[in-house]
């Protein structure tokens, strides 16, 4: 089956009209949180460094970069300002998930940069983000679990493609344009695991952002690359895949929209997704029974074994990598009753009552059968107690999911919480979000860059 081709008629022949309005309100606020989510980025030394070196290349001035390290209005090459924008909107890992990791990031960040080196309007930009992530997200549906658990960060692996995808709606390519271009981004697919927990974890959207663009870019100038990228012998789902997969599965459904089922999950909060559910039990715990750190003898948490694989920092020693610490969250949430932006600095992730109750937290996989590929975010935490009792708590699906939902009053609060952080006006904060709610009437859409930039 020609797959690639499949999906670069899907990418060709996609109008804003052919998607149906639940699915376009998923999107309005998967671009509100993601935009947010880069605003408060902004200000996290892996944004400021990518930046300052993009403001000393400097280029051809296309696209707005948000909230610049100098805090002077920047505007860069497409690539450029996606990949900056793209950095800090991953930078907190504060950011959407579904099963391909983080959908928007590389997606939005390709389809914001596209749209206005274009002059395009809200409803070319709501197009472009729904198009990437359902390219990417169907594109996931070839691979299991085992290209993720060898080591590839498919939020860029995968993200690589939805930025393609984007960025062709956007610059409205044909379908052989769009199918070169998809050869030349699955060429640029990186990124590595063992990252987690730095700052080239969000540079990993970030070069895909950058990837794709460059990709649609050259494909439209005529460069061209195997128009069967992706089901190939030597191409992309045989090299990645790392075990079984089935390309046929990429393009069974393609009318149905995954933004619906599996959906997107927004992030309460500021850490690895895998941490979550379990965040949630501990803090229903603490507020329930009262229980202070003094009281707790020990903490069992138990996850599937595929949320249990980016955890890898045990004994963090920095805030990056306490987002990556099921241990440091869960004594966050003891200590503090919440989990916040501020919980993520290095200095409270080397707090002496951090680390001392952390030692006491030992992650388990679960005894819950777990289909691959579902992702199942079931958690279950034992707390023994120091006078002898003991506490069991589970959490199917945390708060935040597609199955439980924040709501839009949520989602509005975490944009401007964003914004605050970032110490961005709230004015600016405001009229951002009445934009995006309306995004599609937006004429063009460098009236909201203005206000991001």
């Amino acid at each position: 089956m020609e797959i690639t081709r499949a999906f670069a008629n899907y990418v060709a022949e996609m109008t804003y009209e052919r998607i149906p309005e639940p699915v376009r309100k998923i999107a309005r606020r998967g671009l509100i949180d993601t935009i947010g989510c880069a605003v408060a980025g902004s200000i996290e030394p892996a944004a400021r460094i990518a930046s300052k070196l993009a403001r000393e290349d400097g280029g051809r001035p296309a696209a707005t970069v948000l909230a610049p390290a100098d805090g002077a209005d920047l505007k860069l090459p497409p690539q450029a300002a996606a990949m900056v924008n793209a950095i800090a909107g991953h930078a907190l890992d504060y950011d959407d998930v579904n099963t391909v990791g983080h959908p928007s990031v590389p997606v939005v960040f390709a389809a914001l940069a596209s749209v206005e080196d274009e002059g395009g309007d809200g409803r070319d930009l709501l197009t472009a983000y729904v198009t990437g992530v359902e390219v990417e997200t169907k594109a996931m549906r070839a691979f299991g679990e085992s290209h993720y658990l060898l080591g590839w960060h498919s939020t860029s692996t995968q993200g690589v493609l939805g930025a393609a995808a984007a960025a062709a709606r956007a610059y409205r390519l044909d379908a052989e344009e769009t199918a070169r271009a998809f050869g030349i981004a699955a060429s640029q697919a990186a990124g590595l695991r063992r990252n987690f927990g730095t700052m080239t974890k969000p540079f990993h959207p970030g070069h895909a952002a950058w990837s794709g663009i460059t990709a649609v870019r050259l494909a439209r100038a005529g460069f061209t690359a195997d128009p069967a990228i992706l089901e190939s012998p030597l191409g992309y789902f045989a090299v990645y895949a790392a075990g079984p997969y089935d390309p046929e599965k990429a393009v069974a459904n393609m009318e149905g929209w995954t933004l619906e089922r599996p959906g997107l999950s927004v992030k309460k909060y500021p850490c690895c997704y895998c941490t979550h559910a379990s965040i949630d039990a501990a803090l229903s715990i603490a507020k329930r029974f009262d229980l202070r750190p003094a009281d707790i003898a020990s903490i069992r948490a138990e996850l599937s074994p595929f949320f249990l694989s980016p955890l890898i920092h045990h004994r963090p020693k920095t805030g990056l990598e306490g987002k990556f610490s099921l241990e440091y969250a869960l004594a966050a949430a003891f200590i503090d009753r919440k989990v916040v932006l501020a919980t993520f600095t290095d200095e409270m992730v080397r707090r002496p009552e951090a680390r001392t109750l952390l030692e006491k937290v030992t992650p388990a996989k679960h005894d819950v059968a777990v289909e691959e590929g579902t992702r199942a975010t079931f958690a279950r935490l034992t707390v023994e107690r120091k006078d002898g009792g003991k506490i069991i708590e589970e959490v199917a699906e945390p708060r935040g999911t597609a199955a439980n939902p924040l709501s839009d009053e949520e989602i509005a609060d975490k944009f401007n919480d964003c914004f605050s952080f970032a110490r961005r006006p709230e004015k600016a904060a405001a009229q951002a979000l009445e934009m995006l709610w309306k995004v599609e009437q937006l004429q063009r859409i460098d009236r909201l860059t203005a206000l991001l930039g």
